[in-house]
């Protein structure tokens, strides 16, 4: 029997190996519990706050406290985005250890009276491992979540392609999933609406805009959700006669009365949208009630690219089932993203003078206007003569603009080397003014 006792005792290794937790990884067997509490993603609060709309976070004292939660590091920074600051950040404060030994890291800040943005933590460990927790949005109760939008994006009449903005290019890029730094322009009278990530250009979209009786307006707006297959419910106004509804009826967006399409962007308060073309010639004409239209397969591929951009909680399958089925989604963006419509009709882009129609009548497309514009692009103004600028306004139609490089003004032969040509592109590309080869590519 004495071989009894030494069996037992392996018997009993075996089973305690055997039952040794399976969740437990190789490179985590022999390490001390506080260096496997380092696998864990550090997290951020603060306080005093109370939560608004759009998942903002509002600070409701003159003094915040931020509390880091991050096991085993040995410091942390925290670090401040402004909101659409158009990917900078500051640190705001560096804790070089932690309050006890649960891994918490606090500090204090005065907060500023334009206080908006995202707030995060970089943990930093003592095998140089760093981690950063997920963000929050905190600003100050104050500030609407419109106006935290507008924080650091002012509103211009100028297009934003103008070369007094670009300071003479646009660069353009494909979208970049997870960079949430995007914004729409529209130029009115150009029936451009341009999706821009930072200073660069995604993708411009031609649209149809609103009636002469029903205009767009021009001014800084914010998008804050898109829904697929939307009711409309017509207005107390005589126009709604001509889909054979009455005011405030719900039309279903399956019902061939309904104008609005498989999927609206509100833009803010007023009824003003982004949506989808009733039909193709829509798109470069005065025909919505103050809205933009926009075909059917760009605005989808406009959605995806803001989904994508912002890393929505949405997923292919939840975008591809609201595409073709008729039930109502809604997705919440996850801050506002700015719209901003210009009224231009007179831009230097790349080099070239492109002048369109004023399509609402506002008087801009004038002699002194021009001499103006030019001037700013390096035209001499004992160049400019009334009666040639005269005649380069009078190109312009409701159906074309009119195209002519600085060059060649310069050189004056703005009416012979200038040309017309549709507002619209047909499937043949745009023939571009000669710029010696410093002209953008318009899309």
């Amino acid at each position: 029997m004495r071989w009894l006792l030494p069996f037992l005792i392996g018997l009993f290794a075996l089973l305690s190996w055997a039952c040794e937790p399976v969740n437990q990884s190789a490179e985590n067997k022999g390490r001390k519990p506080d260096q496997i509490s380092e696998k864990a993603e550090p997290t951020i609060e603060a306080s005093p706050t109370s939560t608004g709309d759009d998942q903002w976070q509002k600070i409701t004292s003159d003094t915040a406290t931020l509390t880091v939660t991050a096991p085993g590091a040995q410091s942390v920074k925290i670090l401040y985005r402004p909101a659409f600051a158009e990917g900078r950040h500051v640190e705001l404060k560096k804790i070089n250890s932690p309050a006890g030994s649960e891994g918490k890291f606090t500090t204090q800040f005065k907060v500023p009276s334009d206080f908006a943005g995202d707030v995060w933590a970089e943990a930093y460990y003592a095998n140089r491992d760093k981690k950063e927790s997920k963000p929050i949005s905190l600003t100050v109760e104050s500030i609407s979540a419109d106006e935290l939008a507008g924080a650091s994006y002012k509103h211009s009449e100028e297009s934003a392609r103008s070369d007094k903005l670009t300071g003479g290019h646009i660069e353009t890029t494909n979208l970049e999933p997870g960079n949430g730094d995007i914004r729409i322009t529209v130029n009115i009278p150009a029936f451009q609406l341009t999706l821009w990530q930072g200073r660069k250009e995604v993708k411009t979209y031609q649209v149809g805009i609103g009636r002469k009786e029903f205009p767009l307006p021009s001014g800084l707006r914010y998008a804050k959700e898109i829904i697929f297959n939307p009711e409309w419910v017509p207005p107390d106004a005589s126009w709604v006669e001509e889909h054979d509804v009455v005011p405030g009826e719900r039309v279903e967006a399956d019902d061939p009365r309904n104008p609005l399409g498989k999927v609206k962007i509100p833009l803010g308060s007023g009824g003003i949208l982004i949506h989808q073309a009733f039909k193709p010639t829509d798109i470069g004409h005065l025909v919505s009630h103050g809205c933009v239209r926009l075909k059917l397969d760009e605005l989808y591929e406009l959605i995806d690219k803001i989904t994508a951009a912002r890393s929505l909680a949405v997923s292919h399958t939840q975008l591809d089932h609201a595409k073709t089925s008729k039930d109502r989604f809604a997705i919440r963006l996850d801050a506002p993203l700015v719209v901003d419509i210009n009224y231009d009709t007179q831009v230097v882009e790349g080099g070239v003078l492109y002048l369109y129609p004023d399509v609402y009548n506002k008087g801009t497309n004038t002699i002194e206007n021009l001499r103006a514009e030019l001037k700013d692009a390096g035209v001499n103004d004992a160049q400019l003569d009334d009666r040639t600028l005269r005649q380069m306004l009078g190109r312009v139609n409701m159906n074309e603009e009119f195209a002519v490089s600085v060059v060649d003004i310069k050189a004056g032969r703005a009416l012979e080397a200038g040309k017309n040509q549709p507002l619209i592109a047909t499937s043949a590309p745009k023939k571009q003014p000669t710029t010696n080869g410093k002209g953008n590519r318009r899309r």
